[in-house]
């Protein structure tokens, strides 16, 4: 993507993330300190009673991001979508280097992320020329993306792949939520992102406490997790690729603001000069009206 520009909106939340936690809606604070203060036998808490489900905890989350916009609760959990996938990315890499799911998918979400933006703040308008090469291409068809090959049974990679797969559905808006559950099964419990019982209780505040306020915002996260950690090339790429995106979903955003404020101000100084011409009709009709008397 050639598209530089960086808006001052983008700018302003990359740069006060901490401070949004405080903004996000009451809702989901609150299911965010009830999910971090429940421990869970599925990541193999030792202070567990087995009396919470760790799917409970992940369903009452992503549930608080309803909102009466069903189109924008719909794009907040395909940026997460995407932000996993991303995550999971370096496992199939290691695996199958040529395997051409993690890219096509990738190029699928944020395709339609970014036409889906534009479609919901320029309904009837003409697209300016600088998003016309990441607008393209925004079929959500997935049958050519997975090969009819046998997928291995080794179960990071057959886990990581079942990522992919998820990420794809949620873009139906009756499947988005499902989809998520499935992703988060695959990463937290699952294999996708690493394999083993150790390390899984931080996976899990990674992703409640940096992915799921950065998916509200439509931001990248902070950082990318990896129980030995990625190498600082892979990390920086992944967290390079998203912050790519979300500066893009932002760009329209803004060019969005700023189109309507324009227009508002247009409106207004139209409204001022009309009744400026009004006044002075009026005074000049007076004026005329007292010179004759």
């Amino acid at each position: 993507m050639a598209f530089q520009w960086r808006n001052s909106i983008y700018k302003q939340l990359t740069l006060n993330r901490q401070s949004l936690l405080h903004h996000l809606p009451a809702s989901l604070q609150k299911a965010m300190v009830t999910a971090w203060n429940q421990h869970y036998e599925e990541l193999y808490e030792s202070e567990s009673d087995g009396t919470v489900l760790l799917e409970d905890a992940l369903s009452r989350t992503l549930n608080s991001f309803q909102t009466s916009n069903q189109t924008l609760m719909q794009i907040r959990y395909v940026w997460m979508a995407l932000t996993l996938a991303v995550v999971v990315e370096p496992t199939i890499k290691y695996y199958q280097p040529d395997h051409p799911i993690p890219e096509e998918t990738i190029n699928k979400l944020t395709n339609w992320l970014l036409k889906t933006i534009a479609g919901l703040f320029y309904p009837q308008e003409n697209f300016n020329r600088e998003f016309d090469n990441v607008l393209n291409d925004t079929s959500v068809e997935n049958n050519h993306i997975f090969p009819n090959k046998k997928i291995s049974s080794f179960q990071v990679l057959s886990e990581a792949l079942d990522v992919y797969i998820s990420a794809i559905n949620a873009l139906e808006p009756s499947h988005s939520l499902q989809a998520l559950l499935d992703i988060l099964d695959d990463c937290l419990e699952g294999y996708a992102i690493f394999p083993g019982s150790y390390g899984r209780r931080e996976l899990f505040n990674w992703w409640l406490l940096d992915i799921v306020p950065s998916c509200w915002y439509l931001l990248p996260p902070t950082s990318v997790y990896s129980l030995n950690e990625l190498a600082n090339d892979d990390s920086h790429q992944t967290l390079s690729q998203l912050e790519e995106t979300s500066s893009l979903m932002w760009s329209l955003i803004e060019a969005a603001i700023h189109n309507q404020n324009s227009r508002e101000e247009y409106w207004l100084s139209s409204r001022n000069n009309t009744f400026k011409e009004k006044i002075d009709s009026q005074f000049e009709h007076n004026q005329f009206t007292l010179s004759n008397i």
